[in-house]
């Protein structure tokens, strides 16, 4: 075969292998190099409290009183999620998530989870002194002490620094930041009602933090849960909250139905 012959034959041969890719682009089959991508498995730090920690949705697996029904643990079973770390714990206040948990968070991490503030506010401990008198002196001042914080801002101002300091260290992440559902039925006391508008009030304080932090380009997300648990408060005849007042452990804490509340709301964010 002469070399004008092996030219042509080649050239033959681009052209049928060009229009065969072509034909299989057009019809969905497309070559490898240029099929989409999956998208990217997060990796996934979930930080805060009690909330994060899922206390009082399960058995209690650590001093942490974290289970297996928590949010964070909710969220790793969907697709595309990795739950790395968990360092959240009860008890935990916004100092406390920047003193031990913070570390925990990288530069690899893809996605933060953050519910903290209602330890600095106190209401576990206002219901407490509360509960046995509610008319009493050390109840009042408990209150009063609660509205005297919610109005200083100095909760609003610690979020913000931790937001900041979630965004240093983990500049590639989506931070997504929940609130807690007002806990009580409207009207059942003067104090459960107290304790209701203390909630909004700082759920509104959280929503703030994260819009001013949201304003320095920084990829935070709030997603309230202030109204999510209606129709199921302490009160109703199905609560999504502990409504054991005796329980410490459960009282006014998520159950594992209020916990896949919280992954919902969280995975609605994400897809945004």
């Amino acid at each position: 075969m002469s070399a004008h012959s092996n030219r042509r034959s080649r050239i033959v041969g681009s052209i049928a292998a060009a229009t065969v890719a072509l034909v299989a682009i057009f019809f969905g089959a497309a070559p490898s190099a240029l099929a989409a991508k999956p998208d990217p498995v997060n990796r996934y730090v979930a930080l805060g409290d009690s909330y994060a920690a899922g206390q009082g949705a399960g058995l209690p697996l650590d001093s942490c009183l974290r289970s297996t029904s928590a949010y964070p643990v909710l969220l790793d079973a969907e697709p595309r999620t990795n739950l790395l770390r968990q360092p959240a714990c009860s008890g935990a206040t916004i100092a406390d998530v920047a003193d031990t948990q913070l570390s925990q968070v990288n530069r690899g991490t893809t996605l933060v989870t953050l519910t903290v503030g209602g330890n600095d506010l106190g209401v576990g401990e206002i219901l407490a002194i509360c509960a046995p008198n509610p008319e009493s002196l050390a109840c009042a001042t408990a209150v009063l002490e609660a509205q005297q914080l919610l109005a200083s801002g100095v909760i609003g101002e610690q979020l913000v620094g931790l937001l900041l300091a979630i965004a240093e260290r983990a500049p590639n992440a989506r931070i997504v930041v929940t609130d807690y559902p007002v806990p009580f039925v409207a009207g059942w006391t003067p104090l459960t009602d107290a304790v209701n508008g203390a909630t909004l009030t700082l759920d509104a304080q959280i929503g703030a933090a994260v819009n001013a932090v949201g304003a320095m380009s920084v990829q935070v997300e709030y997603t309230s849960l202030a109204f999510a648990y209606l129709g199921h408060q302490v009160g109703d005849e199905d609560p999504w909250l502990g409504d054991d007042e005796f329980d410490p452990l459960t009282f006014l804490h998520p159950t594992a139905v209020g916990q896949g509340v919280y992954r919902d709301a969280i995975l609605a964010a994400l897809a945004i």
